[in-house]
């Protein structure tokens, strides 16, 4: 027993101490919205998809090329047509290039608007994506929380009986120096004892794991665990709900408004692209004027030359005849698939709020059974008691009654954290959490 104790006590010195933060509500969200890594991921998303539509609206720019080139110009020889009479000619040596161009899409088929269009969607896609898992961390940490506070009740309730155990054991044993009580009595009723202590020692460590998860949600990342101080007031049972702002309803839209743009997107291939252009070029020397002056007489014409041009180009993919019809379709299944999935979601969040919305009113009605439940169970357990003390009733009744009053006294308790958990079920479905 000694070598037992001495193993105990370096256990307990061995075993790793956390950090213990109690938070509210507000603030574990708060928290989790700076802190938490699936939101934080989802804010860059929502930063990355807001780039891309600058990117997109560079399409309305005009573009600007400009070249620069030096050059030897050597090893020139001429000949005749039937390869013979070869003479070497002297070249500059020396080449320059110098290129301005700019040119403005002004028609496109709609292709450049509706690229931008896409950009946007995306974007707003990408916040209600964002706002999404935002509220579903929130919801997993409402969630955490209820359960900690549903093991903190459930300790007290085990800690009263407990207490009310010890104190019956005492009583026993004085009893049983009288000899008005059995030895076999007494050691059931330890062994109850040690039952309510078991509980006890699972309850406390499930509440150390579901801390350590809840520090997580909120992004403390520290090893600690976080204990929530909650308010448990009981909502309004005829409280309102509507889920015409789900993330996953606004997602479904912006998913078919999408995919309608990348259908015109595919169908404007379908158009040329017409631009103005404007540019200047300063080259010298053209090796082919260089040539013709010295055979026309006029001496190599080793000069730089400069021109201007502005214009009005048409351009057309003449593949798109025949290519653009499979993208087009394609385009139109997307479509088709979109708003097939946008009625689902539909149907989906519908059928949640309905489910949400029972689960929410008959939990106050569970309330208030176990609550009448844990009154009649209090009151056996006392009628019991004092049968057994009186000798008209045996220690397993006393056992009965004693288990019947701890366990509706913890599902009174769950009664009441399960409207919470109800509520904050619909806030989730309806963004409003």
């Amino acid at each position: 027993m000694k070598r037992l104790s001495i193993l105990v006590g370096i256990l307990c010195v061995c075993a790793p101490t956390f950090a213990q933060r109690t938070m509210t509500l507000p603030e574990m969200f708060a928290s989790a919205d700076s802190l938490n890594a699936t939101v934080r991921a989802a804010d860059f998303g929502v930063k990355e998809a807001q780039a891309g539509l600058e990117v997109a609206r560079n399409a309305y720019l005009p573009s600007i090329q400009a070249s620069a080139s030096v050059s030897w110009i050597g090893l020139g020889y001429s000949m005749d047509r039937n390869f013979s009479n070869v003479t070497d000619e002297q070249l500059p040596g020396f080449g320059n290039n110098i290129a301005v161009q700019v040119s403005q899409v002004i028609f496109a088929g709609g292709a450049i608007r509706n690229g931008v269009k896409a950009a946007e969607l995306g974007s707003k896609l990408s916040e209600v994506q964002a706002r999404g898992n935002r509220s579903e961390v929130r919801y997993l940490i409402a969630g955490t929380a209820l359960e900690i506070v549903k093991l903190q009740n459930q300790l007290q309730a085990l800690q009263a009986n407990i207490d009310l155990t010890q104190k019956v054991l005492e009583q026993m044993r004085t009893r049983f120096e009288e000899g008005t009580v059995l030895k076999s009595d007494i050691t059931r009723y330890e062994l109850l004892l040690k039952n309510l202590e078991f509980s006890r020692t699972k309850i406390e460590s499930a509440m150390q794991i579901m801390g350590s998860k809840l520090a997580v949600a909120v992004g403390l990342q520290d090893g600690g665990t976080v204990m929530p101080s909650m308010d448990i007031s009981i909502p309004s049972r005829t409280a309102a709900f509507d889920a015409a702002d789900s993330p996953a309803l606004q997602a479904a839209g912006l998913a078919v408004e999408l995919n309608r743009t990348k259908l015109d997107i595919a169908k404007a291939e379908r158009l040329p692209s017409i631009a103005l252009y404007a540019g200047d070029t300063f080259n010298g020397p053209d090796v082919t004027t260089f040539i013709a002056g010295k055979m026309a007489g006029y001496g190599r014409l080793d000069k730089n030359f400069n021109f201007a041009t502005v214009g009005v180009g048409i351009t057309y993919n003449l593949d798109n005849l025949y290519k653009s019809g499979r993208k087009i379709r394609q385009s139109e299944s997307a479509l088709a698939r979109s708003q097939a999935e946008m009625d689902a979601a539909r149907d989906g969040v519908s059928l949640a709020l309905t489910a949400a919305q029972t689960e929410y009113c008959n939990s106050f009605t569970q309330m208030e059974i176990c609550t009448q439940a844990q009154e009649l169970a209090r009151t056996t357990y006392a009628q019991m008691s004092d049968r057994y003390d009186g000798g008209l009733a045996t220690v397993t009744d006393l056992l009965d009654a004693a288990s019947s009053k701890l366990e509706s006294e913890i599902a009174a308790i769950n009664s009441r954290i399960d409207i919470l958990a109800a509520y904050y079920k619909l806030q989730y479905i309806c963004a409003t959490i």
